[in-house]
């Protein structure tokens, strides 16, 4: 009975293309298993990928984005451009399959955030070893070194009051929506300790997430938090919360505004030596 080892999983020969999501996942699986199969809780640790978008890249569920790739590739010691390279194939080869219509699902792949951080900035998005690099968005996005110019003071974009295009429920992880195309940082301040708390939003879907990042250097050890509910409501069961160990950043999931008049609200904290550091009044869009 031959074993498969780490180099076996990490080497693909040319050619030796993936035709479905399934068949993906099984190749992410036998790259776990080769690494000794460690548990999801200890990759969603190491990644700062959460255990249910790894739960479901492993299982097929849906095809991971190419930050989710990315990260499981390099903390599993693989040849992170050739694992990105396969995802990068396998998603155009099911892209004729994205058509909208009876029986067929809109969105069969999650598409990448690059829309996101363009609008967004250079903004790290997944946790990387023990000095934890930003999660949110996400993710699915290249490790980034750098935030791009600070924001000062409160940037607003005002979203346009239309009626959601794709229908996304309160509580899901953005990195696994189609929301991260059109999402835009329609909020953001820079508050104490050199921290910076953010909303997106997607006009598309009537959806917003709260993001926090520090740039103290002072993430190993302590955590970043963020918040974001409706103003009218803070403490409603749709409020989203975020709270991440060793991290330079998190981000929450989703809240949808139930109408074009809502106004969401975000907060966010740090915590240095075991002291939670609220990061100042709540922004709203």
């Amino acid at each position: 009975m031959n074993e498969t080892t780490a180099d076996d999983a990490n080497t693909v020969p040319d050619g030796a293309g993936l035709s479905s999501v399934e068949e993906f996942a099984a190749a992410l699986s036998e790259l776990r298993t080769a690494a000794g199969r460690p548990t999801l809780v200890a990759l969603e640790r190491r990644t700062g990928v959460s255990k249910t978008v790894l739960s479901d890249a492993f299982a097929g569920r849906r095809l991971p984005t190419e930050r989710t790739v990315e990260a499981i590739a390099s903390v599993l010691d693989a040849d992170v451009a050739e694992w990105t390279r396969r995802r990068r194939e396998l998603e155009e080869s099911l892209r004729p399959q994205a058509v909208v219509g009876a029986g067929a699902p809109a969105y069969p792949v999650v598409r990448r955030r690059s829309a996101l951080l363009a609008a967004a900035g250079a903004f790290v998005l997944g946790v990387v070893g023990t000095a934890g690099v930003v999660a949110a968005l996400p993710d699915e996005v290249p490790d980034a070194s750098g935030r791009g110019a600070p924001a000062a003071a409160t940037a607003l974009v005002t979203p346009m009051e239309s009626p959601a295009e794709i229908l996304v429920e309160v509580g899901t992880d953005p990195a696994t929506t189609p929301c991260v195309d059109d999402a835009k940082v329609v909020a953001s301040v820079t508050r104490a300790r050199d921290t910076q708390l953010q909303i997106v939003y997607s006009n598309a879907c009537q959806a917003a997430w709260a993001r926090v990042t520090r740039y103290d250097d002072e993430a190993a050890g302590n955590a970043v938090g963020a918040s974001i509910f409706r103003q009218i409501a803070p403490d409603a069961s749709d409020r989203q919360d975020t709270h991440e160990p060793d991290a330079q950043g998190a981000y929450t999931t989703l809240i949808v505004r139930p109408t074009s008049a809502t106004r969401v609200c975000a907060v966010g904290y740090i915590t240095l030596d075991g002291e939670k550091i609220d990061l100042g009044d709540q922004i709203c869009v």
